[in-house]
């Protein structure tokens, strides 16, 4: 990942529920999978092998997350499987294995999600955050984040 997608995902974290947090899992996901075949491509093999296993761990936290208590999380969880299956096969082969089907499921799954996180009324999971104001100020092609440091006392350690 870049350094703009590890700012912009360290955002959206920093301000979601669990739903929302879902959905920003699936984005990290998404963009792996996106990433791990242009390295593929390349032909660095090392690369496309941490990749993955980046993935995997995204994959992972998602499937902690999953409600096991419902026929939809089972069925939700049973995809997780397949789809870490297809990582596990894609580190051992050394080449994407059915990825355009684990995206195309991913892709529905974040859909569906997105749907959920929008009517979602939770609050976010991280409490004492900073606020992030966009569009105070512009930079050269880009649109500047600044945060209030006076904002708010409570943050932090306390002694």
């Amino acid at each position: 990942m870049t350094k703009e997608q590890v700012s912009a995902y360290t955002l959206r974290i920093s301000q979601a529920n669990t739903s929302a947090l879902a959905v920003v899992l699936y984005d990290m996901i998404l963009d792996d999978m996106e990433e791990g075949i242009r390295v593929y491509d390349a032909g660095d093999l090392e690369r496309f092998e941490a990749i993955v296993k980046q993935a995997q761990s995204f994959l992972q936290e998602l499937m902690f997350m999953s409600k096991m208590d419902t026929p939809t999380g089972c069925d939700v969880m049973s995809i997780y499987l397949y789809v870490n299956k297809q990582f596990l096969l894609s580190i051992v082969r050394r080449k994407p294995v059915e990825w355009k089907v684990c995206r195309e499921a991913m892709e529905k799954l974040r859909s569906s999600f997105q749907e959920i996180s929008e009517r979602d009324p939770d609050a976010p999971l991280m409490q004492h955050t900073q606020q992030v104001y966009a569009g105070l100020t512009y930079g050269r092609g880009c649109l500047n984040e600044s945060c209030d440091p006076l904002e708010d006392r409570s943050r932090g350690l306390q002694a």
